[in-house]
């Protein structure tokens, strides 16, 4: 939506020559062919979102930047000057390692809830889908939670600490895939503190296969996915309950007692049941430190501000709403 309504201002700075590097307005009048720069209309637009046209990809068009810190740890100066065929929406919370996510540290959360197409969003929902019931209703809603969000986090730390300089600094980079490689991390951990090594190499095998398939597949962060796999293992490794056997179940009639689903017991073992006691620390220790690192850190303290802004204001924080107006 805001893509469409911003449209009539992304078209005229992009003819005014300030255009990013694929359709630089001044390179195609050295090539004389300044009459094909492009020029977007709604139902383009529409279609690349859908991933019918361009597999979803977006066109960037940005000038400089001049941001700083105050004393506080307040972004100060103007913003960075930039546009996005698919919206101001999708660039206020789109992940770039430079200079965006460096001073609004929102993004390294928010973009895990962007999708380039419908193609994009519905690979990762059926990559979601795949994965065991029992990873939240066996282990606990709240471990799983905290696996996605915080492996979203990490697996754009490190998209970020393989792009520290050029073209791959600032590009974009959006998708819940990170959280995803974060639950088959919480997985590994789970089954490796049931002791079930045949499983173990089954969700390894399939990390593989991901990596792989990032290797063949153009714009693909294979930093981000395992980012995002290995700060879900610590969690779990941490944070997710341990395992105890219980006489009870391994009685003749335990099988009546027994609350655990069928593919969760499989996983398990008979007699065995998750104990939140033997978790090597308490779920809400995670939390805790999240909240003191938030005390501590002025720009951490901004991110639910920029979360809230994003949706109020679309635009204002990447500048695309005072150059698009």
């Amino acid at each position: 939506v805001t893509a469409v309504y911003y449209l009539p201002g992304f078209n005229r700075v992009l003819a005014a020559s300030v255009a990013g590097d694929a359709y630089s307005a001044a390179a195609l009048m050295n090539n004389g062919i300044s009459s094909s720069i492009p020029q977007w209309a709604p139902v383009e637009i529409i279609l690349r979102a859908l991933g019918l046209v361009g597999g979803g990809a977006g066109v960037v068009i940005a000038s400089g930047s001049r941001m700083g810190r105050g004393s506080a740890g307040r972004v100060i100066g103007r913003g960075p000057i930039a546009a996005h065929s698919m919206g101001p929406f999708f660039l206020d919370y789109a992940h770039q390692p430079y200079p965006l996510s460096h001073f609004q540290k929102h993004r390294y959360l928010s973009s895990g809830f962007l999708h380039g197409s419908l193609l994009h969003l519905g690979m990762n929902v059926r990559a979601m889908l795949s994965l065991p019931s029992w990873i939240e209703n066996g282990i606990g809603k709240g471990v799983y939670v905290s696996a996605y969000l915080g492996a979203i986090v990490t697996g754009n730390i490190a998209h970020t600490l393989s792009n520290v300089s050029g073209r791959a600094a600032s590009s974009l980079c959006i998708g819940a895939s990170g959280g995803i490689c974060g639950l088959y991390g919480l997985m590994l951990a789970s089954l490796m503190k049931m002791g079930n090594s045949d499983a173990t190499f089954y969700v390894l095998k399939q990390m593989v296969w991901l990596l792989a398939f990032g290797f063949l597949v153009p714009n693909v962060s294979n930093a981000g996915h395992v980012g995002g796999f290995v700060g879900g293992w610590l969690i779990g490794f941490l944070f997710s309950p341990g395992y105890e056997r219980s006489y009870t179940l391994n009685r003749a009639d335990g099988a009546s007692r027994d609350s655990a689903d069928a593919e969760f017991r499989r996983m398990m073992g008979r007699g065995v049941y998750p104990s939140v006691e033997k978790a090597i620390f308490p779920l809400k220790y995670l939390w805790m430190g999240v909240g003191l690192a938030m005390l501590a850190r002025p720009d951490l303290r901004l991110i639910p501000l920029g979360l809230v802004r994003g949706i109020l204001e679309p635009g204002a924080m990447s500048g695309a709403r005072a150059l698009l107006r």
